[in-house]
């Protein structure tokens, strides 16, 4: 288990935060703050949202809200990043159309939803015992309907924004699930090889980001810090520069700083399943809440907004390619 990061700590690695961000403070404002959205009409926009596909109210409203946030950014969204638990219960082809292609207005969300899969994508552990069969469903939906926004072209790959010519941000989409009955042995192996190969070989992209269902760090009250994710990918982490590693799962939205790690350790679960409990500690920003994730990036930095599904932003911070963040 890693420790929290001290302030004292965190002023010789180079992140500063305000004496706010590492207290009990920062868990909530006084007054709700309205999120930013005039960034001069340059760099790339990106939403990120996971265990949002109830189909219930909660992810209309937060879709909703989405959608209107995303009409008042001054240039369009480059993509939404969709962290799993994409289908709660029985997946069958209609839900496609309702929970997903009506759910999320083309108004002002009529980018590319690039989407991993949860745990709740699998089965039989998770929902109505459909078997592998739901993730394939998700998969296959992607590949024989090239123009939908829904994109999941393998359980692991990576895409490059705005383009791989001239990439910005390099995003890695890795599957967190290793428990029995979701990725074979085979294909656990066959995507650890695969993570260190791409690694190996970088990108011309000043930025990379990692997108997986499962937190490697959470204040989750009831699951906290991930010991099967850290065992497996912790020490890529510690080891290669990856700005952001965004994932859902706990349902809450959180922004942690932990000792020893490369990234800005981001948790979106809140859009649209029941939200969980939080135990704030010192390692960063924690509520219960149902929202999503605003990500803007430039060649300079990264400025991440924690926006709640009223559209406040409760937390804000900017990430510079030294890896100094300051909470704004």
């Amino acid at each position: 288990m890693n420790t929290p990061l001290t302030r004292r700590e965190a002023l010789k690695t180079g992140l500063i935060f305000s004496s706010a961000f590492l207290t009990a403070g920062w868990q909530s404002r006084a007054h709700a703050a309205g999120p930013r959205t005039d960034f001069g009409k340059k760099g790339l926009h990106f939403l990120a949202v996971g265990d949002y596909g109830t189909g219930k109210d909660a992810q209309k409203k937060v879709a909703a809200r989405m959608n209107e946030f995303a009409g008042k950014l001054d240039a369009p969204l480059t993509s939404v990043l969709a962290l799993g638990d994409n289908f709660y219960n029985k997946l069958d082809e209609a839900r496609f159309e309702r929970d997903f292609e009506k759910m999320y207005s083309k108004e002002h969300l009529g980018c590319p939803f690039y989407a991993c899969l949860g745990n709740h994508d699998y089965g039989p552990k998770y929902d109505s015992k459909q078997g592998p069969a739901k993730a394939d469903m998700q998969l296959e939906y992607a590949r024989k309907n090239p123009t939908s926004r829904w994109k999941m072209p393998a359980k692991w790959y990576a895409v490059e924004f705005p383009n791989p010519a001239t990439p910005l941000v390099k995003i890695i989409y890795l599957d967190g699930n290793f428990f029995e009955g979701a990725m074979t042995p085979q294909e656990k192996l066959d995507q650890k090889r695969w993570l260190e190969a791409e690694l190996k070989t970088g990108s011309r992209a000043k930025w990379t980001w990692v997108v997986s269902h499962y937190p490697m760090f959470s204040d989750d009250k009831k699951r906290q810090d991930s010991k099967t994710i850290i065992k497996n990918w912790g020490a890529q982490f510690q080891a290669n520069p990856i700005s952001l590693y965004l994932s859902g799962h706990d349902h809450n939205l959180q922004h942690l700083q932990v000792k020893d790690y490369q990234p800005s350790f981001l948790v979106s679960g809140g859009g649209g399943a029941s939200t969980y409990e939080l135990t704030p500690s010192e390692r960063g920003f924690s509520k219960q809440v149902f929202g999503f994730n605003h990500i803007h990036v430039t060649d300079e930095r990264i400025t991440v907004q924690l926006v709640d599904v009223d559209g406040n932003c409760m937390h804000a911070f900017e990430r510079e390619h030294s890896g100094k963040v300051r909470v704004l």
